[in-house]
C-alpha cells in the first residue's frame, strides 16, 4: 500500500480537477472585469460631479458671506475647478477655499458650454444663459446644469 493512500481513499486532486477550477476562475473574471472596469469610471465620474456640486455651493456662501460677487471657473482644458471672489479693497480677485484638479484627483474629462459661473452677493447666478457641466471616464459620461439663476440640477 502506498503511503499516499491509506483506507482505500485519495489524497490530493487529479490534473483535470485542477485544470477545471482554472478554468472556471477564468471564465468568471472575463465576465466579472468589464463590470468592475465600467463601475469604477461611474465611480469616478460621480465624485467629480459632487466635487464639482460641492464648489457651487462654496461659491454661493462665500459670495453671500463676503456680500462680493464670485465667479466658479471650469478650466475645460486641464479638467480643473476654482472659485474666485472680488477682493474688499482694491480691485483683483481673491482665490476662495481650493483648486480642485479633477483631471488628477478623478481621471475624468471636462467640457463645459460656459467656463465661468458668475454668483452675485445675494447667492444669485447673473449669468445670461444656463452653463452645462460634461464630465466622463472612459465609455461613462453625465451632465451637471446651472441654471441662469445659479441654481445646480444633475
Amino acid at each position: 500500500m502506498s503511503h499516499y493512500q491509506r483506507n482505500g481513499t485519495r489524497r490530493g486532486f487529479t490534473l483535470i480537477e485542477i485544470v477545471m477550477v482554472i478554468a472556471i476562475i477564468g471564465i468568471g473574471m472575463a465576465v466579472a472585469l468589464p463590470y468592475l472596469r465600467g463601475s469604477t469610471n461611474q465611480g469616478a465620474v460621480r465624485g467629480a460631479m459632487d466635487a464639482v456640486a460641492a464648489m457651487h455651493a462654496v461659491a454661493k456662501n462665500a459670495a453671500v458671506q463676503r456680500g462680493r460677487t464670485t465667479r466658479l471657473i471650469v478650466l475645460s482644458s486641464s479638467a480643473t475647478v476654482l472659485v474666485v471672489a472680488s477682493k474688499v479693497s482694491g480691485t483683483g480677485l481673491d482665490t476662495v477655499g481650493r483648486v480642485e484638479d479633477l483631471a488628477g484627483r478623478f481621471g475624468v474629462t471636462v467640457s463645459s458650454t460656459r467656463d465661468t459661473v458668475v454668483i452675485s452677493p445675494r447667492g444669485i447666478g447673473l449669468d445670461p444663459s444656463s452653463t452645462r457641466i460634461m464630465i466622463s471616464k472612459g465609455t461613462f459620461s453625465d451632465t451637471l446644469r446651472i441654471s441662469r439663476a445659479g441654481r445646480l440640477t444633475r
